[in-house]
């Protein structure tokens, strides 16, 4: 047991300095008794209660309960044999981002003690709270030993002190009943954040040379993009938390509001305060606070991440058409779609986004309505496998037309065929564009695309949408030599976290913990949208 728990502890990254005899670390003030290193976040609302009602409905909260982690997670441990397990070859790798809590205070068993159970059955109240209060305010610095290049980035690389005084970005902070409070400037940098969104694998890239494969890379995009400098829109280095932890985006990344940092005592100075939505692209799957709520907070924002996560989804890119003032029946008429990461400060997608879909639809008629193109469209169809019997009115389940395959959640393997929206470029400029990166195979006999991370040698982050690069496709569309004037381009940027086919493989390896009704919530939301009317000459 006590080589299983110094495991975890390690594959953690963080350093533990809970020994209340540091020098460098003051007990807590002698009227409050701490019997635990880390605060259940309730207990936090006491003081910090508008802090806590915008954390409770973020990702932050969520990502240890996630049913799509759980099931990946339980999944992989599967195939690996318990290689993410406490006791694996790469102890607790997962959880080390969705569970930091619970692995600093060993919750969880051997691979074999897990008895094919979910991690988050293994968790304290505490420890289910994902990423909570208490982790984030008791990280005192980045672990540069721990990172794979040296640099404090990816894999949780950060030095963790549970009895640490609380570390945040407040000069001079006043002192209070529960707990004592220091300065930090690390915490409000993107370094801080990178500590976690990179994430990097052991086994070196098949392709690039480097020693660790670039699973999510969120952090990096934005350390070599723009943003990092003051060369964007906004002429200043622009954060991680300047967009996550602001008011954009319903307003400039960077304004952040004023405001009391807690409630008690009653003469707390107001201050330069931070939200703590931490909005992204994604929303729960389950039944979990805050997600879908119209009405506004105190500073006149959304509550709900739904309607949040749709706001940040719209302003981070655009989609122009670009085509000829005219069209001629039964010739081929070449238009071009423009699409410009003009919003985001890393790539879009970005995160897993090997898993994320942003893919443009196209829609192309004639005069009477008669469909002369499409792409990117979803068709309804049942999915008995997982207990769809019958086309249910819902697209947001279906799969894109590109690709015709299962994954099969034994191996992971997904033998599939072209199916006919496949992308034909450069050949043919037809077909599916996705922004989606891609998981490769890469072996002596080939290069191959694969749906699972656990069977990739290769992390294929090129496809996605830099920030402030335009990049246009062009579609060849042969117009039908009976064709009514005019033809209607209709252009939709689509986005959703995940493809059906991979939340239906965690339906067939873990329907404990996902559902088909769960797959129904992988919810499509419209970034962008263009229409254009293109007037038909007679034929030469």
């Amino acid at each position: 047991m006590q080589a299983r728990n110094g495991a975890a502890l390690g594959a953690l990254g963080m350093v533990l300095a809970c020994s209340s005899s540091d020098p460098t670390e003051p007990d807590p003030p002698d009227q409050i008794e701490h019997t635990a290193d880390f605060t259940d976040p309730n207990v936090c609302a006491g003081c910090h209660e508008r802090q806590f009602a915008e954390w409770q409905s973020s990702m932050m909260a969520y990502a240890s309960v996630s049913p799509v982690f759980n099931a990946l997670e339980s999944a992989g441990n599967r195939f690996t044999h318990g290689e993410f397990a406490a006791d694996g070859e790469d102890p607790l790798f997962c959880q080390n981002c969705h569970s930091p809590i619970s692995v600093a205070q060993e919750e969880f068993p051997s691979f074999v003690d897990m008895s094919d159970q979910p991690s988050r059955d293994f968790q304290s109240e505490t420890g289910k709270h994902g990423v909570s209060c208490d982790f984030c305010h008791q990280v005192v610095s980045p672990d540069f030993d721990r990172s794979l290049l040296g640099d404090g980035i990816a894999n949780v690389s950060l030095t963790l002190s549970p009895r640490a005084p609380k570390q945040g970005p407040i000069r001079e902070p006043v002192d209070n009943g529960y707990h004592l409070m220091k300065q930090n400037g690390f915490i409000q940098t993107s370094g801080f954040c990178g500590g976690c969104h990179d994430v990097r694998l052991s086994p070196p890239d098949a392709v690039t040379g480097e020693p660790f494969t670039r699973l999510e890379n969120a952090f990096t995009e934005w350390a070599t993009g723009p943003y990092a400098t003051p060369n964007n829109p906004y002429g200043k280095v622009t954060t991680c938390q300047d967009c996550h932890m602001s008011a954009y985006p319903y307003d400039e990344p960077g304004v952040y509001f004023e405001g009391r940092v807690a409630v008690s005592p009653a003469d707390t100075p107001i201050r330069r305060v931070a939200t703590h939505y931490f909005t992204g692209v994604d929303i729960a799957f389950i039944d979990f606070p805050g997600q879908d709520d119209p009405s506004l907070d105190t500073h006149g924002l959304p509550i709900g991440q739904k309607q949040r996560r749709e706001d940040l989804l719209r302003a981070a890119c655009t989609v122009e058409i670009d085509a000829a003032d005219s069209a001629t029946p039964g010739t081929v008429f070449p238009l071009g779609v423009t699409v410009t990461n003009v919003g985001a400060g890393h790539n879009v997608p970005t995160g897993f986004s090997q898993e994320r879909q942003v893919w443009i639809e196209l829609t192309v008629t004639d005069g009477s309505g008669a469909l002369v193109y499409q792409s990117g469209h979803l068709e309804d169809v049942a999915h008995p496998e997982t207990g769809e019997m019958q086309p249910d009115g819902n697209l947001d389940d279906e799969d894109l037309q590109n690709i015709i395959g299962v994954i099969d959640p034994d191996t992971f393997e997904t033998p599939h065929e072209n199916g006919p929206d496949f992308n034909q470029r450069p050949a043919k400029n037809l077909g599916l564009v996705n922004f989606g990166n891609e998981f490769r195979r890469v072996t002596p006999d080939g290069d191959e695309e694969v749906f699972i991370p656990f069977i990739a040698n290769v992390m294929d982050n090129g496809h996605s949408l830099p920030p402030m690069t335009p990049v246009r496709n062009q579609y060849d569309i042969e117009i039908p030599p009976n064709a009514i004037s005019p033809i209607s381009v209709a252009v939709r940027l689509r986005f959703r976290p995940f493809p059906p086919r991979f939340l239906r493989m965690l339906v067939a390896a873990r329907p404990d913990l996902v559902s088909e009704s769960i797959v129904d919530k992988n919810v499509t939301v419209d970034m962008a949208d263009s229409q254009l009317l293109i007037p038909l000459g007679s034929r030469p």
